[in-house]
């Protein structure tokens, strides 16, 4: 019986990882092409029973740890490595693959974090785990591509590569981060029924304030080795 039990486990944790191959695809181009309508979207699918939220997409957490993954595959295919670390809690993360991971998706969703709550303060609106909860998914969509695009844009600009190719990946990485503003500029102008140019100085503000955090998380592996 228990056996049996195992065998069902494992047949839908293949599905589950064969329909990724189907739908993550599907949700990074329509996230790119048409992220506003993501907002009423992950509104309407969170409404519903959690078996049939997301149906037809990757869930948004879910779709940001798969696009950093994917990122990290990148990198390690490039066969780029990070510089060594003096730090004893730097040199455990960086000596596992999976630890990296784990930093690295706690990194990126800080910036659904900040855009989250950034919505939710300037709304008047109590930050509680329900309110939280919607903004903070629909965030997980728009970072995931910011997530990947920026990883390889860096990835390129960090390869022994002719020119041309690392100066490709500043490019990507510029063009990431300019599409990255516009999405949050435009529902920062969307939800608080502000102008165009205020949504942008609102998401230029939260995106400076995640990469403030990104840079503290930095420092909090290789502080130690600087003292």
């Amino acid at each position: 019986m228990e056996f049996l039990k195992f065998i069902r486990s494992i047949e839908e944790l293949l599905y589950e990882v064969m329909t990724w191959l189907l739908f993550y695809p599907r949700t990074m181009w329509r996230v790119l092409a048409r992220p506003g309508s993501l907002i009423a979207e992950t509104t309407s699918e969170l409404g519903q029973d959690v078996e049939q939220q997301f149906t037809d997409l990757v869930s948004p957490p879910l779709f940001l740890m798969l696009s950093i993954l994917l990122a990290h595959a990148l990198e390690l295919t490039a066969h780029i490595g990070a510089a060594p670390m003096k730090s004893e809690l730097a040199q455990r993360v960086m000596a596992s693959d999976t630890n990296l991971l784990i930093f690295r998706v706690v990194v990126f969703s800080l910036f659904p974090l900040v855009m989250a709550v950034g919505l939710l303060k300037r709304l008047k609106l109590p930050i509680d785990r329900e309110t939280l909860r919607r903004p903070f998914y629909l965030q997980c969509f728009y970072a995931a591509p910011f997530a990947v695009f920026t990883s390889a844009g860096v990835t390129l600009a960090r390869t022994h590569l002719p020119d041309p190719v690392r100066a490709a990946g500043l490019v990507l990485w510029l063009a990431t981060t300019g599409w990255y503003l516009a999405v949050e500029a435009n529902w920062f102008r969307g939800r608080l029924g502000v102008s165009l140019p205020r949504g942008f100085l609102i998401a230029a503000g939260r995106l400076a304030l995640g990469f403030l955090l990104t840079v503290l998380a930095g420092l909090v592996l290789i502080g130690p080795a600087m003292a």
